[in-house]
């Protein structure tokens, strides 16, 4: 109204002094400067609509909660049921950062969807089948660790896999029908894991423009030093989120799933990881076994193998068909059978390749419960 009632006044002085030549005149560099502050004002909507949408997503990145923990079933001795399955509480608590594990239930519960890091190591006595089983949402079986009784003495078994959670998803450890498993206050029996990147895709709020339009009440050299200001602003945080977004996502796990023994008494054999249970990023191809690096950068990698003692057992990780990076090796030990795992932190350049392979005169086996297992993910790149 403000704006109207001098408008008026101006218009009216104009037509008392001027003619109607230069009135015209006025009144074209009037409309150009009214149409110069609208276009400044149609500038820092639309930069206003930008920011508010990268600050959103900003935020989202930064307020992502800490997720990890680490439990052990303690100074409860052995832990066996010959009457069906059995709930594992790991009560003896060693980190618990953002609260998701309840050692009261034994269950972690994804508090955001994304890409979690989980594994688990059991101890017991060979006298007896041992088995440690992780279960999603009580139903669908992730990972396992069994081993069948080989006499005297006690072992170790684990396993582990960066794996897609949902929000509100459960992960909870298994003891099964007629096995056995042991801890100590050394925490030789361990559940653990932890966020590595979340997975949130939100659709923009609303702008409400209207509301926008009543806030601004500035001159045009008011709007003109926001505007800059804001420009500034908006290009910072759109630079910030730019180098966040381009650092890709990478993280897979996959496990030779049902072709139980595999044996080669004829030189090596690539091992082909074809039941692929997380590959965000699509660097692990089933098909041939290569992990290959997306970007330069540090990569955390791990496998687990199984296979019965009566003969040697092996899982060879390979950097470019070449070098020799991890091993797992087992001697033959009589009956039963037994697990073995590695994992480590590798710098890889982008386009090196990683794989398994068995050995010469070695074995190893799996079905669908994921016994055998190659897994990995992007920590940060170089």
């Amino acid at each position: 109204m403000f704006v109207r009632v001098a408008v008026v006044l101006v218009i009216t002085v104009v037509v008392v002094h001027c003619g109607p030549a230069q009135l015209l005149d006025r009144q074209a560099e009037l409309d150009g400067i009214r149409a110069a502050v609208e276009d400044l004002k149609t500038d820092r909507r639309a930069m206003m609509q930008r920011l508010e949408r990268a600050e959103r997503e900003l935020n989202a990145v930064q307020e992502t909660p800490k997720v990890a923990f680490a439990a052990s079933l303690g100074g409860n001795g052995i832990q066996k049921t010959t009457s069906g399955n059995r709930d594992l509480i790991y009560r003896d608590v060693l980190t618990n950062v953002g609260g998701a594990y309840n050692a009261e239930t034994g269950t972690f519960t994804a508090p955001i969807r994304g890409v979690y890091y989980v594994r688990f190591t059991a101890n017991a006595p060979t006298d007896f089948t041992m088995s440690a089983v992780m279960y999603k949402n009580d139903v669908e079986i992730q990972l396992i660790a069994h081993e069948q009784p080989s006499g005297q003495g006690s072992d170790t078994a684990s396993n582990g896999a960066a794996l897609l959670l949902e929000k509100g998803d459960k992960l909870k450890m298994m003891l099964w029908h007629n096995t056995q498993i042991w801890d100590n206050s050394n925490h030789h029996s361990t559940f653990s894991g932890f966020l590595i990147f979340p997975l949130i895709d939100e659709a923009p709020m609303a702008f409400d423009i209207e509301s926008e339009m009543k806030s601004l009440q500035a001159s045009m050299t008011q709007l003109q030093t926001e505007n800059t200001e804001l420009k500034e602003r908006l290009e910072s945080t759109e630079m910030e989120m730019k180098k966040m977004r381009d650092v890709p996502k990478v993280a897979f796990a996959a496990s030779l799933g049902g072709n139980g023994l595999q044996k080669t008494t004829s030189g090596m054999k690539k091992l082909l990881f074809k039941d692929v249970l997380t590959n965000v990023g699509e660097a692990y191809d089933p098909e041939t076994g290569y992990f290959t690096a997306p970007v330069r950068g540090v990569y955390y990698v791990r496998f687990t193998a199984n296979a019965p003692t009566n003969f040697p057992m092996s899982a060879v990780l390979y950097k470019n068909d070449l070098n020799v990076e991890l091993i797992a090796h087992e001697q033959p030990s009589g009956e039963g059978s037994d697990t073995a795992s590695n994992g480590a932190t590798l710098l890889l350049e982008k386009g090196d390749n990683l794989s398994l392979y068995l050995w010469h005169d070695t074995q190893i086996w799996d079905n669908s419960n994921h016994h055998s297992t190659f897994s990995g993910f992007l920590l940060f790149p170089q």
